[in-house]
């Protein structure tokens, strides 16, 4: 399959977005997550986490749980992480938090792994552990390939 074959829709809210090299990409809103597939939106999503410190912000918004919701009405949904499972397990080591507020964190280090098993068994979405951007980006160039193909078979 070539790699022009679809266009990767990138979200306008969207920074400091993936690259996607030689794939044709559109900067447009998309209602939910950050990355899809033109002509494809309601069949896949890819949200993009690039720190344990933002998923901690995130878990803590009631937005955020709408985000979800919105996600579970999608067949192929993702949720791409540019970090580790350790890096959770670790937290809030390694974040850019400052040492002195870590006692002032809403959030621990198991209150987001049950968050993020939460995300997986009551959403029904797949949450991928990437290690670092680069990663996170061939993986999602890898999931948009196989949800294309799985529905432009000729």
């Amino acid at each position: 399959m070539k790699s022009d074959e679809f266009t990767i829709i990138v979200d306008t809210r969207e920074q400091n977005a993936w690259e996607f090299g030689h794939h044709t990409t559109s900067r447009r809103k998309l209602d939910t997550g950050d990355y899809s597939i033109e002509g494809l939106e309601n069949l896949l999503c890819i949200e993009r986490k690039q720190s344990v410190s933002e998923v901690a912000n995130n878990i803590t918004e009631k937005r955020f749980a709408n985000v979800l919701e919105r996600m579970s009405e999608i067949p192929h949904r993702f949720m791409l992480f540019e970090f580790d499972l350790q890096d959770v397990y670790d937290f809030p080591v390694g974040s850019d938090i400052p040492k002195n507020k870590w006692n002032k964190l809403r959030v621990s280090s198991n209150y987001i792994i049950k968050y993020l098993s939460l995300i997986n068994t009551n959403y029904n979405i797949h949450t991928i552990y990437c290690g670092d951007a680069d990663n996170a980006e061939k993986m999602a160039v890898r999931i948009m390939r196989t949800v294309y193909g799985k529905y432009n078979q000729n």
